[in-house]
């Protein structure tokens, strides 16, 4: 970035890209924050605010919209074995002074972010899809632009931020043309087919009305092929969030009202809390291909924040707040740099020195999370001594004290 006001282009409005854009706004950077959909809209997602997230809350000057928006305080996490079995871990071993974690909606949540950053001068262009790459000389500069209605426009930018989640959109973009370019220089024909990825979960979530869930708490129940998170949200209704293997969904016919009472409902907590419950809109369901660490600078000038840059478990609670502290990093690296080497070289230095441990240890509770007798054997374990499911909720969070390197 050689000018004195640099650009930034971030795609995706969800929790990274809307916390990114408020951050720069606020040290006076020019943002254009580009989204696909209309906001308020729903999202699948567990909907868990970790209490670590309230620090950000405050930062981006949304605290106080946050806590009155109407989602339920979550004081402990409770994990379900199949036969019923279960843990507690209290929501204040996550290492936050924070009274309880939050539930709420993330069409509520991300509405109030995105009302924050327009506060702040963001240019906020909704309902606008990439679909492609702009470069000059070699060097991607902007992105290409679909409106609703079809009009097609080009945004340049310095930097360029990649916040579309699992999706990877411009990273995937830049990808392929980095591939292209190559295949140029070497003089060979491009054959370019379909890559067929391998869909290896399915993720399903809605709000119900009639289930009942233990108040103030969030309740992880495990079952045959995934694991599933019930809590209160806003409106009296409650969010169910579920992951499940693609091979055991294909048995239901992708049915997810067949999948609870069938499979969901052999765990015994699940069924008594489930019983009455139904859904007051349609099923969203989404593919999982894989967990860990993606790329986080796909190009010289672009950088993968949140999901698109690194996806942990949904089970640890902990996506939401990687989400505000990788764009956190990005922000302070473009804040502190001047060029975007140094910008890649200090976030990436960061990104890993605060997730890498994260991501391993999910990385290893993962296996016991799809394995139901596993999981039942570690509930059972772990409901007897206290110590090591505090050490266990630790690990899932950033360091009490991190001291820079």
């Amino acid at each position: 970035m050689m000018n004195k006001n640099p650009h930034l282009a971030i795609v995706g409005a969800g929790p990274a890209g809307a916390s990114a854009a408020i951050r720069l706004a606020q040290k006076g950077f020019r943002v254009t924050l580009i989204e696909r959909e209309q906001f308020p809209r729903p999202k699948l997602c567990g909907e868990f605010i970790s209490p670590e997230c309230f620090r950000h809350f405050r930062d981006l000057g949304v605290f106080g919209e946050m806590l009155s928006a109407g989602g339920a305080r979550i004081a402990e996490t409770v994990f379900f074995a199949p036969n019923g079995t279960s843990v507690t871990i209290p929501s204040e071993w996550f290492g936050s002074n924070e009274s309880g974690a939050l539930s709420l909606s993330r069409a509520e949540m991300d509405s109030l972010l995105l009302q924050r950053a327009k506060s702040l001068g963001v240019e906020v262009r909704e309902e606008t899809s990439v679909i492609g790459l702009s470069n000059k000389t070699g060097k991607i500069c902007g992105v290409k632009l679909r409106s609703k209605n079809g009009e097609l426009k080009e945004v340049f930018a310095d930097l360029l931020v990649d916040a579309t989640g699992r999706a990877r959109v411009l990273s995937k973009l830049a990808e392929k043309e980095f591939d292209r370019r190559n295949a140029e220089d070497e003089n060979l024909k491009i054959q370019n087919p379909k890559s067929k990825i391998q869909v290896r979960l399915v993720g399903f979530k809605a709000h119900l009305e009639n289930a009942n869930p233990r108040k103030g708490a969030c309740e992880i129940y495990f079952f045959r092929g995934g694991y599933g998170g019930l809590s209160h949200v806003e409106n009296d209704l409650t969010n169910f969030c579920f992951l499940m293997s693609a091979a055991v969904v294909k048995e239901s016919n992708f049915n997810a009202g067949r999948i609870v009472k069938s499979i969901i409902a052999q765990n015994e907590r699940a069924a008594e809390t489930l019983k009455d419950a139904a859904p007051v809109h349609d099923w969203l369901a989404v593919s999982v291909d894989g967990f860990g660490q993606r790329n986080l600078n796909p190009a010289t000038n672009l950088f993968a924040v949140g999901d698109a840059g690194a996806f942990i478990d949904p089970f640890t609670g902990s996506g939401m707040l990687m989400a505000f502290e990788s764009a956190e990093i990005l922000a302070q690296a473009i804040i502190e740099n001047s060029s975007a080497e140094a910008i890649a070289k200090k976030y990436k230095h960061e990104h890993a020195r605060k997730f890498q441990r994260r991501l391993f240890v999910c990385s290893l509770m993962r296996r016991a999370a799809f394995a139901p007798t596993v999981a039942k054997t570690l509930i059972a374990a772990l409901s007897i001594a206290r110590f090591p499911r505090k050490l266990l909720a630790r690990a899932t969070r950033p360091r009490r004290v991190e001291p820079s390197d």
